[in-house]
């Protein structure tokens, strides 16, 4: 997965976690720990378009797939308030993997 398909896949996670946030009926510490991720999210998104990273590493190859696995996982879960719990934790996976992206600078 190239470098801009990465950052393309962030941004999906981000407009998921935009249409969730716009959704009347979060409770109120779910939708402030969204948006501290999606805040998080973001930042990460601009720091990875910012670097040069190696696309044929082997552990940025296996990072990249992480990520798109999560954010595939996240698509069957958001929006479910009754999920909320596993929404912010495939959100933290994916997090965690642009976070191990941007430590292979």
């Amino acid at each position: 997965m190239s470098l801009i398909e990465v950052a393309t896949v962030i941004g999906n996670v981000l407009t998921q976690i935009d249409i969730t946030l716009q959704t009347p009926g979060l409770a109120d510490p779910d939708w402030q720990t969204l948006y501290a991720l999606r805040k998080h999210l973001d930042d990460e998104q601009r720091d990875l378009i910012r670097e040069s990273i190696e696309e044929e590493n082997d552990e940025y190859q296996a990072l990249t797939t992480q990520l798109n696995n999560a954010s595939a996982q996240l698509k069957t879960v958001i929006g479910d308030f009754s999920k909320v719990a596993t929404t912010i934790s495939i959100i933290s996976q994916i997090a965690s993997y642009a976070d191990q992206i941007l430590k292979l600078v």
